[in-house]
């Protein structure tokens, strides 16, 4: 899928409030927030994850959900975007996982020391964070 020119605006957007969540084989949900998806191009997005939750649902269970949010006065004002996304690879090493290493250790200094998994996923879907039929 080719991301429209509005998902690639709110993905640029700063600030936002980025949401991923996964579940395991079994069912087992998680939700966190990250700092650091990164649309890479017109149908993949990066994301660097230390060893948690939800790194170990994506060994077992390729499928992921980001909600990309700039909060709005009130709840139908809010923008934003749904990218429903499925492992491509994961990387621990190399030229793209060292780029973005670096990049986020350029803003958040030493606490970019724990993440130690490049995830590149393709976007399968959008939707709009408000879904009203409007598309996106």
């Amino acid at each position: 899928m080719i991301v429209s020119d509005t998902v690639k605006g709110y993905l640029a957007r700063s600030p936002r409030i980025n949401v991923l969540s996964t579940s395991s084989n079994g069912g087992e949900a998680n939700v966190a927030m990250f700092g650091s998806p990164v649309l890479v191009d017109d149908s993949t997005v990066m994301i660097m994850l230390s060893e948690n939750r939800t790194y170990a649902n994506l060994l077992e269970n390729p499928q992921a959900a980001l909600l990309v949010v700039m909060p709005g006065t009130s709840g139908m004002q809010t923008e934003g975007c749904r990218l429903y996304l499925k492992v491509r690879t994961i990387e621990n090493n190399g030229p793209a996982f060292d780029t973005m290493k670096a990049a986020i250790k350029a803003r958040v200094g030493d606490s970019a020391d724990i993440l130690k998994h490049l995830v590149v996923f393709n976007v399968e879907e959008t939707r709009p964070v408000v879904d009203m039929g409007q598309g996106i």
